[in-house]
């Protein structure tokens, strides 16, 4: 369109002023481009090789350079030890600060961390510079079918017994929870090695079920376990339903009680984390936004996602600013509720 000279003069300037803030930005990603070309970057995983854990960090080795737009490699490092929390602590205090490792850990490091269940120096997840969430694993609280129980009110009315792993592993603290907020009954034995192991109990009539079901794992393996009724699902832990349940109750659902919700919620978004990757807390900002537009590239490649479905590992993408959020929050929880939740969860 035409304008008069002035306001034409205005708009024009107008459009030079709005373009300024860009051009820092795009040098800035110029930067952090140059500095990552020809770059061998580390993925610290927590765990041993061999788990989903480990299985997403080295498909991210194989195709993150892919959308890095410049030359680099990646290559895994496993540090194990302490549930997860030696490797966190390595990405923090120890690896350079430059944006050229990034890790795996546990997501229940947030939670113990509220709870005070860690060294307060080793490292504070709210710190991380966190680049984004791959997948989750969604957990399942469920029953066998000669239990009795088929719903959240059964089990306030006849006691259930869940196996469990450790004391302070969500198999133990999720029935620990729901046995001091709702009155469940969920004798709770721990002991066991792992989901498998709880589930074999289940079947032998050890136990009458467990908190961490892996859905995905139940979906794909056990998928008559469902259809035939042979279990029935409780709860969900998570913050939101899977589209897959929609009449199972996320944990935060189970009570109008502020306190009792927020401790509960602390449970399920710490498990919402899910497969995600951070770098530590001195990174500088320009290479973190490089590697989170990086990750979002490269979790819409086709042949990855054929990958990640084809190892049975579960896509649920979160970018990073979303992430940071989320970690952040949960992180903030007031002293005096998160004294409660640990007097609740783990004394």
């Amino acid at each position: 369109f035409q304008a008069e000279d002035g306001i034409r003069d205005k708009l024009v300037t107008g459009v030079q002023t709005c373009a300024l803030p860009i051009l820092p930005v795009a040098a800035a990603a110029q930067d952090a481009a140059s500095f990552y070309r020809g770059k061998t970057l580390r993925i610290i995983v927590g765990f041993p090789p061999g788990g989903g854990f480990d299985l997403y960090a080295r498909l991210v080795a194989e195709y993150l350079p892919k959308h890095m737009g410049v030359e680099a490699k990646f290559i895994v490092e496993n540090i194990p030890g302490a549930a997860t929390a030696r490797a966190a602590a390595h990405i923090f205090a120890v690896a350079p600060q430059d944006g050229t490792v990034i890790g795996i850990c546990h997501q229940g490091l947030l939670a113990n961390q509220v709870l005070g269940l860690q060294n307060a120096g080793d490292f504070d997840m709210t710190r991380f510079n966190w680049i984004a969430r791959m997948g989750t694993q969604l957990n399942v609280g469920i029953v066998w079918h000669t239990a009795g129980v088929k719903t959240i009110a059964d089990a306030k009315r006849k006691e259930v017994v869940f196996g469990a792993t450790t004391p302070t592993a969500t198999s133990v603290m999720v029935p620990k929870a729901l046995n001091a907020v709702l009155g469940t009954k969920f004798k709770i034995v721990p002991g066991y090695q792992g989901s498998g192991d709880m589930a074999l109990a289940m079947e032998r009539g050890e136990t009458q079920g467990f908190a961490t079901g892996v859905w995905i794992d139940l979906v794909n393996g056990r998928a008559d376990w469902m259809k035939n009724a042979i279990i029935h699902p409780l709860f969900q832990i998570g913050v939101k339903r899977h589209a897959q349940l929609p009449g199972v109750p996320v944990l935060g659902e189970l009570t109008d009680k502020s306190e009792e919700k927020t401790i509960l919620e602390l449970l399920g978004a710490t498990e919402d984390m899910g497969r995600a990757f951070m770098a530590g807390p001195r990174v500088p900002p320009e290479r973190v936004a490089f590697l989170r537009a990086a990750f979002d590239r490269m979790m819409k490649d086709e042949e990855l996602l054929r990958e990640m479905t084809a190892k049975n590992l579960e896509i649920n993408y979160m970018h990073g600013d979303e992430l940071q959020a989320l970690v952040q929050g949960v992180g903030r929880m007031p002293p005096e509720i998160a004294a409660k939740a640990k007097k609740m969860l783990v004394e």
